[in-house]
């Protein structure tokens, strides 16, 4: 494809900021494109488009991190699975950090009328949050939404490779939404500041919580394809810990969002 023609997953890995504006030319172009091909659901699509998009690249990351770990355990037990598996984490963060630049840039920029038909499906999903948890933002009400959440990423990836991703961009758009909106009702731009400590408190743990959940995954039905290796076990083991490490991110992100009253 183009895009494995413009960066390898070697390059992805060693030039993570490179992941961060190809993350805004991507969200960018799937939102032109589902705005001309799928007018009738064109938040839904974007996210599908972004997937389509990015599948090959993320399956060579997953396939390479898979392959570089072995290599690592053998030079260094020691190391921690945080310190084994950091490189294909700054990947992630830098590709849906720029996803969710673009989407919020975008949602401020363009006209009240053509915000509320692109983003449609991103508004209904917040209207549908806000409703349910308006009464009742209990701590065990949003940990288990949120698990829930997390366990599908988890899921997909292991069972596709980068299922994930479909995940990960949607839940980035929707907080890029959430963020726009929050920013136009108290300013446009100059609303950015408060939007970005009305969401990044709790938001910020949730999205990081995902993202290992869809690399949790990816490093585990990697590593089943290989699953003779002597260090299979120890691949599996770090698999569980990243999705461990998740889950407590999710915990910690409730607590927070306990508390926080959502504009």
């Amino acid at each position: 494809m183009v895009l494995e023609s413009i960066i390898s997953a070697r390059q992805a890995v060693r030039h993570p900021v490179w992941m961060f504006f190809i993350g805004v030319f991507i969200a960018a172009i799937s939102l032109f494109i589902s705005f001309l091909v799928f007018p009738q659901s064109i938040g839904m699509f974007t996210s599908i488009v972004i997937t389509f998009i990015m599948t090959p690249l993320m399956v060579n990351l997953l396939l390479r991190e898979e392959v570089v770990t072995e290599v690592e355990l053998r030079r260094n037990e020691r190391q921690n699975f945080l310190q084994r598996h950091k490189n294909i984490i700054t990947v992630y963060v830098a590709f849906f950090s720029g996803v969710i630049i673009s989407l919020s840039l975008i949602f401020l920029f363009l006209p009240e009328a053509t915000v509320n038909s692109i983003f449609q499906d991103q508004i209904n999903a917040i209207n549908i949050i806000r409703g349910s948890f308006l009464f009742s933002s209990t701590f065990l009400k949003i940990s288990l939404n949120n698990i829930g959440v997390l366990l599908i990423a988890f899921l997909f990836s292991l069972i596709f490779g980068s299922g994930a991703i479909f995940i990960l961009a949607w839940n980035a758009s929707v907080l890029s939404t959430a963020i726009g909106l929050t920013a136009k009702s108290v300013g446009g731009l100059h609303g950015i500041p408060i939007a970005l400590m009305t969401y990044l408190p709790h938001g910020i743990f949730e999205i990081m919580a995902y993202f290992l959940g869809g690399i949790a995954g990816g490093i585990l039905s990697a590593a089943l394809m290989k699953r003779k290796t002597k260090l299979f076990s120890i691949i599996v083991k770090d698999s569980l810990k990243v999705l461990g490490l998740a889950i407590f991110l999710l915990l910690v992100g409730a607590v927070i969002e306990t508390f926080v009253i959502v504009v």
